[in-house]
């Protein structure tokens, strides 16, 4: 059954205008001003795309034509093209996200692609995680008589305890981080969310040590900036630079699994978990919009629940 907007049939806005390509540009926009990274909105728009077209073949030219059986169509379509099912969900994933933006400002009323499921999502799975003890071991490889090394274990301490995403990371201001309470402030997460996230003993205490002795001399060349983490030059650190140093620590640990900093985020999310933390915790601490994302965890990484409830339970 097609989901129908609260909103009254009245506040519905015009369509008339919202053939297939000004719906592209309008959506692009919507992603931007939204805070999606800009590598999100390129992806979104090349696999958005391929269903515009497969539209346009099928003489579909105003989005207020599609139905339900048209959504359904291409998903048949997709599911036979000799594609990773990574790939055929991505086929799919900007489709749904059209129609619920589309639904969200009242341009339509009714979603075609209401309970289409992404190809691959129902069979989703986590890549590997750290374990704790790799993860220690990993933490451990900056040389601490270096600045540039101590810049990367706050870093580091950040991105394990706080479990934030690398783009929400590199954002982050001088002014978003609380030693105080020990928190740091989202303040342009995905979708442009904001939140606020607490750290670690240990995230803390190299912050402390990185914000007092090390970025001053960093920020000497560019007094004006406020990005927390900074290169040697006073620049910002890019995403790439993080993962480059990242993998060369783990080369140095010598651990075989996957260390992005994504593996980061998975590690905080998983051991959590593991320890008994309530998934909705998680799910808040992660900024995910639906329970089903942080779900996929439990899952992957079935927790111990003998153990939680002997820990948790006020009645044993």
């Amino acid at each position: 059954m097609y989901r129908v907007s609260d909103e009254n049939c009245h506040q519905r806005r015009d369509t008339k205008n919202m053939d297939i390509d000004t719906a592209k540009i309008r959506f692009k926009n919507y992603l931007e001003s939204s805070g999606y990274a800009a590598s999100t909105v390129e992806c979104y728009c090349v696999y958005l795309g391929y269903f515009l077209d497969y539209l346009k073949a099928v003489t579909v030219m105003d989005l207020k034509q599609v139905t339900h059986e048209t959504i359904r169509t291409y998903q048949l379509l997709v599911a036979d093209m000799a594609i990773a099912e990574e790939t055929k969900g991505m086929r799919l994933r900007p489709v749904k996200r059209l129609f619920g933006w589309l639904l969200d400002t009242h341009r339509l009323l009714l979603d075609p692609t209401e309970n289409i499921r992404e190809t691959n999502r129902q069979n989703r799975t986590v890549p590997e995680v750290l374990t704790v003890a790799e993860m220690r071991l990993l933490l451990e490889q900056p040389n601490l008589s270096l600045r540039m090394q101590i810049r990367d274990r706050a870093i580091m301490e950040t991105l394990y305890s706080s479990g934030i995403r690398l783009n929400e990371l590199v954002q982050l201001t001088v002014h978003d981080v609380d030693l105080k309470d020990k928190v740091l402030h989202i303040r342009k997460g995905k979708g442009n969310r904001q939140r606020v996230v607490p750290i670690g003993k240990n995230a803390a205490t190299y912050l402390q040590e990185y914000l007092k002795n090390i970025r001053p001399r960093y920020a000497r060349k560019n007094k004006q900036q406020r990005r927390l983490f900074l290169t040697d030059q006073g620049k910002p650190v890019t995403g790439n630079s993080i993962r480059t140093s990242l993998f060369h620590y783990k080369k140095a640990a010598g651990i075989t699994k996957t260390a992005s900093p994504h593996s980061f985020r998975r590690s905080c999310a998983t051991h959590l978990l593991q320890q008994g933390a309530d998934i909705r915790y998680v799910q808040k601490l992660l900024g995910h919009r639906h329970i089903r994302t942080t779900q996929i965890y439990t899952r992957v990484y079935p927790i111990d629940l003998k153990k939680t409830h002997t820990r948790t339970h006020p009645g044993l």
